[in-house]
C-alpha cells in the first residue's frame, strides 16, 4: 500500500499540496514487503533547475498545472488551459512515443517513472525535460491519483551532479527489488545487488563482482547463454527463459532469467534479472504429473465406461438372438416332428418327404447360426486362436464351394472365382473360411434362382483383395448403414424367405479387424451386391 505524506502536514493546505514548490519531498523506494513508499521531491534550491509540477485526478481526469509548467512549454497561462494535448504537441515527435508509453504506465504502475525526453519549439529551438512522475492507487490497485515534476534540464543535462542523483537513485530501486540483479560487461559481473548475491553465490562469502559469468551457467547451456548476451548487445530481445543455474557453493537451482540492454557507467551492458523458481518448478511438476494421473484415470474411465456399453449390448444382443433366431428354428422343427408324429399314417410319401426337408432345412441353418453365436463368443472374450499363415487362397474357396454346393443347387445358381491357383493369402484358415463362407451364403440368400454369384481376387503389393458379387435383391441404403453393426437389426428376409440375425457379416467384419483389414459393401436396390475385403500380406525384403 502507497501513502503520500508530507513532513509537516499541519502546515500545508489542500491546493498548496499539490502546487506549493517550496514543499520538501525526497524519492524513497522500500522494500516490498513494506506498506508504505514515501514519494518525497527534493526542495528546488537542490536542484538548481527550473522545477514545475503538475496532478492529474485518475478518478476525474482533471489535470493541474503548476505556473512553472506553462513557463517551461512557454505557454499563456491565461489562454491555455492545462491539457495533455497541448502538452505532447510540444513534446519532440521522435520522444512521443516514450512520453505516452509512459502517461500509460502511471496507470498500473506504483513506482516513480523518471524520464527524459526533448521540447520541439516552432523556432526550431529544443528543450530537454526531465520528468518524475507517480501513482497513488487504492486497496483494489486501482489509479487514484499521479502528480510529478518537470524540469527543464537543457543546461544541466550531463552535470555530475545529475548523474551521480541518477545513479543513486538506480542503486536505491535496484536494492529494493526481490529479484537478483546485476550488470554484465564483457561476460563479467560489474554488479550485482545483494539479492543476487545471496542468490548466485549461495552459502559462499566470495563476491561475485568482476567474477566471469560463465561460472554460474551450467556447463551445456554456456553455448546458447553466450548467443543470447550477444543479441541483447545488438538490440535484439530475448524472451524471458528458464536455466539451471550454479552458485558459487556448488549448489544448483532452477532460475527464470530476463535480459535487458542497458548502460552502465557511460559503457554498453546487459541487466540480468534472476528469480529462483525451483519450488515453483516443484509444484508445476507435480501439478502436471497430478493433472497425468487423472487424465489417464479418466480415459481409462471413458474406456471403461465404452466397454460396458458394449457389454450390454452384446448381452442384449445374444439375447436376441438366442429368444428369436435361435427360439423360431426350434419352434418350427418342434412343429413339424409332431406334425409328423401325429399325421404318419395319413401322409403320403411326398408330403413326408416335404416335412423333412423342412426340418433338415432348418436344422442346417440353425446349427450355422449357431456355429457363429459361438465362434463371434469367442472373438469377443478373445479365446480364439490367431494363427495367420500363408498359404494358397483357391484351396479355400473350392473347399468352401462343397459346402454350399447343396445351397447352390438348391436356388440353381452357379457360382464362377477368377483365382489363380498361385494365388496366396496370409490369413488364418479357419477365419477366411468362416469369413469366405459367410459371405458366400449372404450371396445364396438374397440370389434369385438361376442367377450368378462370382468371386474375384487380385494381389497388390501389400494386400490381397477378394470381392463376391451377385446378381440379386441387392440392399436398400437404410440396410446398409447398419450392416455391420451389431446392435442394428440389418437382416431381411431372402429370395427363398431365408432368415437370418445378421450376425454372420458382423463376425465376418471382426475375423477382419482381426487380420489389420477392411470389409465394404457396394449395392444398390435391385442391382445385386458386392461385398468386399482385404487381407494385409507382409511385405518381404
Amino acid at each position: 500500500m502507497k501513502k503520500l505524506k508530507p513532513k509537516d502536514e499541519s502546515s500545508i493546505e489542500p491546493e498548496s499540496f499539490f502546487l506549493h514548490q517550496e514543499t520538501p519531498y525526497e524519492i524513497v523506494f522500500a522494500d516490498p514487503r513494506d506498506e508504505e513508499i514515501n514519494l518525497q521531491f527534493l526542495k528546488k534550491s537542490q536542484i538548481n533547475v527550473h522545477m514545475a509540477r503538475w496532478f492529474l485526478d485518475q478518478e476525474y481526469n482533471q489535470l493541474i498545472w503548476s505556473d512553472g509548467v506553462f513557463e517551461i512549454l512557454e505557454l499563456d497561462a491565461r489562454k491555455y488551459g492545462a491539457n495533455y494535448a497541448s502538452f505532447i504537441d510540444l513534446v519532440h515527435p521522435d520522444d512521443r512515443e516514450l512520453k505516452n508509453k509512459t502517461q500509460e504506465n502511471l496507470k498500473t504502475t506504483s513506482k516513480p517513472i523518471e524520464i527524459n525526453y526533448r521540447l520541439l519549439f516552432s523556432d526550431g529551438r529544443i528543450k530537454w525535460i526531465n520528468e518524475i512522475c507517480n501513482t497513488d492507487f487504492d486497496q483494489e490497485r486501482n489509479p487514484i491519483r499521479s502528480y510529478g515534476t518537470i524540469q527543464d534540464i537543457t543546461k544541466y543535462k550531463l552535470t555530475e551532479e545529475n548523474f551521480r542523483q541518477k545513479e543513486e537513485q538506480l542503486h536505491s530501486l535496484i536494492e529494493s527489488i526481490p529479484s537478483g540483479i546485476a550488470i554484465i560487461q564483457e561476460n563479467k559481473f560489474a554488479f550485482v545487488n545483494s539479492v543476487g548475491q545471496k542468490l548466485l553465490a549461495g552459502n559462499s562469502e566470495i563476491s561475485l563482482n568482476g567474477k566471469n559469468v560463465s561460472r554460474i551457467i551450467n556447463s551445456k547451456s554456456k553455448n546458447s547463454f553466450s548467443i543470447k548476451l550477444k543479441s541483447i548487445l545488438l538490440g535484439n530481445r530475448v524472451p524471458t527463459f528458464e536455466e539451471t543455474l550454479l552458485r558459487s557453493d556448488s549448489t544448483e537451482f532452477d532460475a527464470e532469467i530476463t535480459l535487458v540492454q542497458t548502460t552502465f557507467l557511460g559503457t554498453s551492458a546487459v541487466q540480468l534479472i534472476v528469480n529462483d523458481i525451483t519450488e515453483r518448478k516443484k509444484t508445476e511438476e507435480a501439478l502436471r504429473k497430478s493433472e497425468e494421473k487423472f487424465r489417464l484415470l479418466s480415459v481409462n474411465l471413458s474406456e471403461n465406461e465404452a466397454r460396458l456399453k458394449n457389454l450390454v449390448a452384446t448381452k442384449d444382443k445374444f439375447l436376441s438372438i438366442i429368444a428369436h433366431d435361435l427360439r423360431g428354428p426350434f419352434n418350427s422343427i418342434l412343429g413339424f416332428l409332431d406334425l409328423l408324429q401325429i399325421n404318419y399314417e395319413t401322409l403320403n410319401e411326398f408330403e413326408k418327404k416335404h416335412y423333412l426337408k423342412i426340418i433338415n432345412d432348418d436344422t442346417k441353418n440353425t446349427l450355422k447360426l449357431l456355429n457363429n453365436l459361438l465362434e463371434w463368443a469367442k472373438v469377443q472374450t478373445g479365446k480364439i486362436s490367431y494363427e495367420p499363415t500363408k498359404q494358397k487362397l483357391l484351396p479355400i474357396i473350392k473347399d468352401i464351394e462343397g459346402t454350399l454346393v447343396a445351397s447352390l443347387n438348391l436356388k440353381q445358381l452357379k457360382l464362377n472365382y477368377n483365382v489363380s491357383d498361385q494365388m496366396e493369402v496370409f490369413a488364418d484358415t479357419n477365419m477366411l473360411t468362416t469369413i469366405l463362407r459367410n459371405i458366400t451364403s449372404n450371396a445364396i440368400k438374397y440370389s434369385h434362382p438361376g442367377g450368378t454369384i462370382t468371386i474375384n481376387a487380385v494381389k497388390q503389393v501389400d494386400y490381397v483383395e477378394i470381392l463376391v458379387s451377385d446378381t440379386g435383391t441387392g440392399i436398400s441404403e437404410e440396410i446398409r448403414k447398419g450392416i455391420f453393426k451389431f446392435n442394428v437389426h440389418a437382416s431381411v428376409p431372402g429370395t427363398g424367405n431365408e432368415v437370418g440375425s445378421g450376425l454372420g457379416l458382423i463376425l465376418c467384419k471382426d475375423f477382419i479387424k482381426k487380420h489389420n483389414g477392411s470389409i465394404w459393401v457396394e449395392s444398390e436396390l435391385g442391382m445385386g451386391s458386392k461385398f468386399g475385403f482385404r487381407i494385409p500380406f507382409p511385405v518381404t525384403t
